[in-house]
């Protein structure tokens, strides 16, 4: 599996011969991250937001579309991967109209937990179908995704071998967010690779035995 990381919470997941994307943002409105303009077998959004997480007009077709939050209770399979999401909030008060998807995938024998812009803590029925994800892609800006002193915590209840933080503020951007040095704070004692590009490859006897941040730098 190899994972590239565009900028802001948009992704491309190459795996079992597909070319899947996540949450492509809309350039220049997303706040200075370049188009992605590249082409994908299948895009997930994980909530309507065509600014940031669900604007398709900057990938090249043709291609297939899931949006999570219509995914049902029993997931879905997609040419051989196995796709979930659970609903969750951006916002801490839960409030209606704030609702967004995280998505976890399945494949290649390891499990991606793609969190989006989740913005509380999560319950135990919602925990549940992520728990044990071997990678996490999590919002690492802080408010208005979740805040820095619940980070520690979610991270120990999910069990993941490898983060990758996103949504957080980097040069490219203007947006409110914090950098990821605000991020790496609130979990000292985590390793930390930077492997100086956008992507990495990662097979199922590569997993790192304690949990590792992955730094990747922002392709777009």
């Amino acid at each position: 599996m190899r994972i590239t990381w565009y900028g802001h919470a948009a992704f491309l997941i190459e795996t079992n011969h597909l070319r899947i994307i996540l949450d492509p943002y809309r350039s220049p409105d997303c706040g200075g991250y370049e188009p992605i303009g590249e082409p994908a077998d299948l895009v997930i959004v994980s909530h309507e937001n065509d600014r940031y997480h669900s604007h398709l007009g900057q990938i090249v077709p043709p291609f297939e579309t899931i949006r999570a939050p219509e995914i049902g209770p029993d997931g879905m399979v997609f040419r051989g991967v196995e796709i979930g999401a659970v609903m969750v909030y951006e916002t801490p008060e839960r409030l209606a109209g704030d609702e967004v998807a995280m998505v976890y995938l399945r494949s290649e024998g390891l499990n991606v937990a793609f969190l989006g812009d989740l913005g509380h803590d999560l319950t135990p029925i919602e925990l549940e179908p992520i728990r044990g994800a071997d990678i996490v892609l999590v919002p690492a800006g802080g408010p208005p995704t979740i805040d820095f002193p619940s980070i520690p915590g979610l991270l120990a209840a999910i069990g993941p071998r490898i983060v990758i933080p996103m949504h957080y503020k980097t040069p490219k951007i203007d947006l409110n967010i914090q950098p990821i040095e605000r991020f790496l704070e609130t979990i000292p004692d985590f390793p930390v690779i930077r492997p100086g590009t956008s992507s990495f490859e990662v097979t199922r006897d590569r997993l790192p035995r304690t949990m590792t941040v992955i730094r990747l730098e922002y392709a777009r």
